[in-house]
């Protein structure tokens, strides 16, 4: 179906999950779209773990429904939209899509601030986009890992600084809800949530291969050396099931 806020767009749903195609070719239309509109645009990645998270987190999948773009990015989600005959996916990896996103922007001269991280990461960042994107103007950062107590001043600070775009990392209490939960208190026109968009820019986490991403292959060296993570065949085990009933029930 059409999209039901951004023009020339499809959302599909993924056992009730909701999952938006944006072609490659759209993401500096659309970014400079949601700059010249007035209204908070959250950008969300949606990775399959997250998915797993919205089928059992009723607050959180009412937020990806509410949100403006689902990103998917794991290629189980391809995989299973294809399982059920549903349109194809295109994925994105949260890194290339926000340096094309910011790129769009930094012709019109836009406004950015950094939340997350820890301090040494966070500078790099913002050392790195004012090399990067220097049309883009860097007008605030905030560390996380901050206690609770620290949030009301943050806020203010963001309020203050009124950003076209909110660019969230690491350490923010609450992750990806955290945007949807203090959106209403924000004059940003678009808010992103990446926390491997900020890892690799802080120079903490190295990017992938496009073969790798393309594949679905890029997590396996982590799940080798972390033996928590092979437990998840039961979560595809399960994963597989659903998608099997879903399946039954188109046909039935």
């Amino acid at each position: 179906m059409d999209h039901p806020t951004v023009s020339q767009l499809q959302r599909i749903t993924l056992l009730n999950v909701p999952l938006d195609i944006v072609p490659e070719e759209e993401i500096p239309r659309i970014a400079r779209a949601f700059a010249e509109d007035e209204t908070h645009k959250r950008i969300v990645f949606l990775t399959y773990a997250k998915f797993m998270k919205a089928r059992r987190d009723a607050e959180f999948l009412s937020h990806l429904q509410k949100a403006t773009l689902v990103i998917p990015v794991s290629k189980s989600l391809e995989m299973g939209c294809r399982f059920l005959k549903l349109s194809p996916l295109v994925r994105h990896f949260p890194f290339d899509f926000t340096i094309k996103f910011l790129g769009a922007l930094e012709e019109k001269k836009r406004t950015l601030y950094l939340l997350g991280e820890h301090h040494d990461g966070v500078q790099t960042i913002a050392a790195n986009i004012r090399t990067s994107f220097p049309g883009l103007t860097l007008i605030g950062r905030h560390t996380g890992h901050y206690g609770r107590d620290k949030e009301d001043p943050i806020l203010k600070a963001i309020q203050k600084a009124t950003p076209t775009i909110l660019l969230v990392g690491t350490g923010i209490p609450g992750r990806e809800k955290w945007a949807f939960r203090q959106g209403a208190n924000l004059p940003v026109k678009i808010t992103i949530h990446s926390e491997d968009a900020f890892k690799i820019m802080a120079g903490r986490k190295k990017r992938p291969s496009r073969a790798a991403f393309r594949k679905g292959t890029y997590e396996l060296p982590r799940s080798l050396f972390n033996p928590l993570r092979l437990t998840r065949v039961f979560s595809y085990a399960g994963f597989g099931f659903l998608l099997l009933v879903e399946r039954l029930k188109k046909k039935g």
